[in-house]
C-alpha cells in the first residue's frame, strides 16, 4: 500500500468521524436552568432580599432523608410557599410541591422523586414576610 492510499483511508476516516460527531451533537438533548430565565434576572434582587430575610431572621430550613421521605423543618407553623426540586441533569426530573405542614415539617415521599442530586428552593412567606433558601440534597 502506497503513502496515497494512505492519505484516502485518513481522509475517509475523519470524515466518518465528524460525520459521526454531527449527528450525536444533533441528538443530545440540552435542557436550560429556566425557560424564564431573562424574567427571572430581572428579579434577582427580590430573591436576594428574601435570602437576606431568612438569614438575618434566623429562620432556617432543616432539609434531611429519613427512611422513604424527604422530611423538611420549617421555623415556623404557619408557613405558606414552594418546594422546588431542581434536578440539574434532567427537567423532566424537575417537582414542584405546596407547602403543606403538619407540626412545622413538610413530608415528601421520595418515591415521587427520581434517584439523584438536586437542589431544593424554597421559597415561603410567614406574617407577611417572605423568605428563600436554597439547599442540595442526593437522594437515593
Amino acid at each position: 500500500m502506497n503513502w496515497g492510499h494512505k492519505i484516502v483511508i485518513a481522509f475517509i476516516l475523519f470524515a466518518t468521524f465528524i460525520g459521526y460527531m454531527v449527528v450525536r451533537a444533533f441528538q443530545e438533548d440540552f435542557d436550560l436552568v429556566a425557560e424564564d430565565y431573562y424574567a427571572q434576572e430581572i428579579n434577582y434582587q427580590q430573591k436576594l432580599n428574601k435570602l437576606s430575610n431568612a438569614v438575618e431572621a434566623e429562620k432556617i430550613v432543616l432539609v434531611k432523608q429519613k427512611g422513604g421521605e424527604i422530611l423538611l423543618t420549617f421555623p415556623d407553623q404557619e408557613a405558606t410557599g414552594n418546594i422546588h426540586f431542581y434536578h440539574p441533569s434532567r427537567k423532566i426530573f424537575d417537582r414542584t410541591f405546596e407547602i403543606s405542614l403538619t407540626d412545622q415539617v413538610q413530608k415528601i415521599d421520595r418515591s415521587e422523586l427520581v434517584a439523584g442530586n438536586y437542589r431544593v428552593n424554597i421559597t415561603w412567606q410567614t406574617d407577611e414576610q417572605d423568605f428563600y433558601q436554597q439547599s442540595s440534597i442526593y437522594i437515593q
